[in-house]
């Protein structure tokens, strides 16, 4: 054990003249190390600590020890991948070119762990060169090496296996690019997802690529960034998308409408603008702002729902008839307590329907609590000069709030319909695709 343990700690310093020292003493001594009495190989301590040449006077001593796992199922090749030692690699990859396809316990392969780390981009090259099978092989849930290059933002990882794909000719048909994880996500539609513009950009540059695939939901990348929350990069990427000959294709498609002329591409500077503003008044879109003014909400909730309730604890038991107050008044009170009721529940504002039953319960409460006040000003008409001027002022005021209203229950009607149309598109879509299936 004394001379095991002088390795290691050669192997620790990667002193090649211990290591060599070590070996005169005991020619064997490289050949009776094994992972069952010790977690690691001397091997991956020199690996670890990215001590090239003692690595590399290990293999050639024994190069059997490149095949040799650790707890972890880590190979020296998984434990050089993660830590970027490129000569490591290089070397590991020349002795044992098998040991790319190695999975670790948990299922990944060297190239899968350089490009989750997002470790120097020279690792991937040489990882993907030695072996290209690598790039296809795939994760439990189905993800290839691009579909983690996409998922981890790692774009020159991205870049250097799509051109090692194009050398090794496997830009095809049914390539790489076009493969789809569990979830039916092609490597598009997690960049979509992501709002990866830079990424979209090269895939979309790639003949090869497919826009118009569907995910298991029936989705292609377009609708997936329509769908998303409404910021500047997801507009971004929205107006390259329709911009591009891939998108328009895609627009083909979905309206089923004969082929148009395709319009040349121009350059353009300024900011995003929807050519029919107009619709923006009837697209309801669950509101992620919402979502952070949740607090601002129930305080506002709770001072409607006090204002009402208080004149009905204190009224007189012998005073006027407040019949119509009290009607108006619970009107208000209800939308209310069930706008902080519901909050207090934890509805996601960001969700369509959420967001609209607590901004439509809102308006009611407000419109009745104005309705209130206009009734309150007509019973005092006589004491105070200025009553008309005020009910004018309120009664716009109030008439702006029903419209507002009113727009609102449009939005839902149209979001509705809207809906409903787009799974019947999607049916007849995907009947006509495997009506194409099984009448070729």
């Amino acid at each position: 054990m004394e001379m095991e343990k002088r390795l290691y700690e050669a192997a620790l310093e990667g002193s090649v003249s211990n290591l060599k020292a070590l070996i005169q003493e005991d020619p064997l001594i490289l050949d009776r190390i094994s992972p069952t009495f010790f977690q690691d190989t001397p091997l991956h301590v020199a690996t670890l600590r990215g001590h090239f040449e003692f690595a590399r006077a290990v293999l050639g001593r024994n190069p059997r020890l490149a095949t040799e796992a650790d707890s972890l199922g880590h190979l020296p090749l998984h434990v050089a991948s993660t830590k970027g030692h490129l000569e490591i690699v290089q070397e590991l990859t020349r002795v044992i070119p098998s040991s790319c396809l190695a999975r670790s316990k948990d299922g990944k392969l060297p190239l899968h762990l350089a490009i989750m780390k997002g470790v120097r981009v020279e690792v991937v090259s040489v990882l993907a060169q030695a072996c290209l099978e690598s790039t296809r092989s795939r994760l439990d849930r189905g993800d290839t090496a691009l579909h983690l290059c996409v998922k981890y933002e790692n774009l020159d990882a991205f870049q250097v296996i799509l051109e090692e794909l194009m050398k090794g000719g496997i830009i095809d048909g049914n390539n790489l690019l076009n493969a789809k994880n569990d979830d039916g996500n092609t490597v598009l539609h997690l960049a979509a997802l992501q709002k990866h513009f830079e990424m979209m950009k090269h895939l979309l540059a790639t003949p090869a690529i497919e826009p118009n695939a569907m995910n298991n939901n029936g989705l292609t990348s377009l609708d997936l960034v329509e769908n998303s929350p409404r910021d500047l990069r997801g507009l971004e990427l929205l107006n390259f998308l329709l911009r591009s000959n891939a998108m328009q294709r895609s627009t083909n498609l979905h309206s089923s409408l004969t082929p148009i002329e395709t319009q040349p591409l121009t350059s353009h500077s300024g900011p995003f603008r929807p050519k029919k503003s107009w619709k923006i008044f009837f697209t309801f879109n669950g509101n992620n702002q919402l979502e952070d003014m949740k607090g601002e909400i129930i305080i506002i909730a709770a001072i409607i729902a006090a204002t009402n309730a208080l004149p009905m604890i204190y009224m007189r038991v012998n005073g006027p008839d407040l019949t119509e107050q009290y009607s108006t008044n619970s009107a208000s009170f209800v939308p209310a307590v069930t706008i902080m009721s519901l909050l207090i529940a934890g509805f996601p504002l960001s969700n369509k329907l959420c967001a609209w039953v607590v901004i439509q319960s809102l308006y009611t409460s407000m419109g009745f609590l104005g309705l209130d006040y206009l009734g309150a000003i007509v019973s005092n008409e006589g004491r105070y000069s200025s009553v008309n001027f005020v009910f004018v002022f309120v009664s716009i005021w109030f008439g702006l709030l029903m419209l507002v209203s009113a727009l609102n229950i449009i939005r839902l009607v149209v979001w509705i319909v809207t809906s409903i149309k787009m799974c019947m598109k999607r049916r007849r879509l995907r009947g006509r695709r495997d009506n194409g299936l099984t009448n070729p």
